[in-house]
């Protein structure tokens, strides 16, 4: 089954079966607008998403099974305005499994470092 995830500009990110477009599997509320989605690079963590949720601060979704169930599993709220730009680093991961995530915020254009 093959996956897609689509940014909404509103509080929901929205995963789809590929072959079903029209409807979407599971539409999982991220708070303040979905403005950048990213989905994990390594195949050991391809149902790991990364979100920018604009007036919500950063997240971390797991989003796995059939039915796709949906979990935000961390939270990054360290930046004081607009959640923005997001990304997850091709680096090796660290000991604990954990991958470098850039995040940046649109007013004070602040550029943050973190793992998840």
């Amino acid at each position: 089954m093959s996956f897609e995830s689509l940014q909404s500009y509103d509080n929901s990110v929205c995963i789809f079966d590929m072959r079903t477009p029209l409807v979407p599997l599971v539409r999982g509320d991220v708070g303040g607008g979905a403005w950048r989605v990213k989905w994990h690079p390594s195949p050991t963590r391809k149902e790991d998403l990364l979100v920018a949720g604009m007036h919500d601060g950063f997240k971390v979704v797991k989003a796995h099974g059939e039915d796709v169930s949906w979990k935000i599993i961390q939270r990054f709220d360290d930046h004081k305005s607009l959640a923005y730009g997001v990304d997850w680093s091709f680096a090796p991961p660290d000991t604990d499994g954990q991958t470098l995530i850039a995040s940046c915020s649109f007013y004070d254009h602040a550029l943050h470092l973190w793992t998840g």
